[in-house]
């Protein structure tokens, strides 16, 4: 594949999703699931799904093990456009695998991460990356082998012309550090959806302001509420779309699709907003993080209902 139009760098895994739950499970305790699905995981892969859906050229440079879930992962890519001939199949480590516990206003996760921890920036194939023009990175806070080489990364990624986006994820450790920081002079993008953890304030807005200091442009992820972003210190708020949902898991990775969407295509700041919140709105209303729309055009109508248009 050449000329893409994005690279995703990060973590690969299935994703094991219990949902219809009554409620968390307690410990020597059980309960019952009212659905139950395998599907391709991983906040990176979960994007990169969702920017092929929507008609652009993606590729992926990732891990996988040499195992049933590794053979999983690189036949839900292919099956979803994206180019998986960067992906490193390393028999000497486990494909990870995240199970997802789904109730309708969020979910709980627990994520071995297996492969997604041993990927090296030394590993990229920049020959391949340099093809793109968008570089998008998730959840370094799980890419323990990535970590220390993330901001050559993304300078490299920077000066060979490509912009960058990247979600950080949340922190298992809880400690959100990890050298994060190094990384936001090389960001167009950041999307999170834990501005004051990062921010390190206690109020989404001032956290959201003082990152947009160091970062082009800062989105900030509501959920059902929508969203807001914050550029040369211009402030951009959407309100979310309202569905039954379903299973919340990835809606977050598709509504940066559906801005990156936007924004990779020059669009004003609220329309990428309100292609994330559509993007993400669908996603929660269907079992798993991708299939949610198809094409552009699902989004597009989508949007045309809700908007009276």
């Amino acid at each position: 594949m050449s000329n893409l139009d994005v690279v995703a760098v990060g973590e690969l895994n299935p994703d094991l999703i219990l949902g219809g739950l009554p409620g968390l499970p307690r410990l020597g305790r059980e309960i019952l699931a009212g659905r139950c699905t395998f599907t391709l995981g991983s906040s990176t892969a979960l994007c990169a799904a969702n920017l092929a859906a929507l008609g652009l050229r993606v590729g992926f440079v990732g891990k996988v093990g040499d195992d049933l879930f590794g053979e999983f992962i690189l036949r839900s890519l292919h099956e979803r456009r994206i180019d998986a001939s960067r992906v490193i199949r390393d028999p000497t480590v486990r494909t990870g695998v995240t199970v997802s516990l789904a109730c309708p206003q969020d979910r709980a996760m627990v994520t071995f991460p297996g492969a997604m921890a041993s990927l090296r920036a030394e590993e990229v194939d920049w020959e391949y990356v340099r093809q793109a023009r968008h570089l998008h990175l998730s959840s370094p806070f799980l890419q323990e082998g990535l970590r220390p080489g993330c901001a050559t990364l993304l300078r490299e990624a920077k000066e060979r012309g490509l912009t960058v986006s990247l979600d950080p994820g949340w922190d298992p450790k809880e400690q959100w550090d990890a050298g994060i920081e190094r990384l936001y002079p090389w960001l167009d993008v950041l999307n999170e959806g834990e501005a004051v953890a990062l921010g390190r304030q206690a109020e989404w807005r001032d956290a959201a302001a003082d990152l947009a200091g160091r970062v082009s442009a800062v989105v900030v992820k509501h959920g059902r509420e929508g969203a807001s972003a914050i550029q040369q210190g211009a402030w951009f708020d959407r309100a979310g779309f309202s569905v039954e949902a379903m299973d919340p898991t990835g809606a977050g990775d598709a509504f940066n699709a559906g801005f990156l969407f936007g924004w990779l295509s020059g669009w004003p700041m609220h329309d990428c907003l309100t292609w994330g919140n559509a993007c993400g709105a669908l996603t929660a209303a269907h079992p798993g993080g991708s299939g949610a729309f198809c094409h552009r055009e699902d989004v597009e109508a989508f949007i045309r209902s809700r908007q009276g248009s």
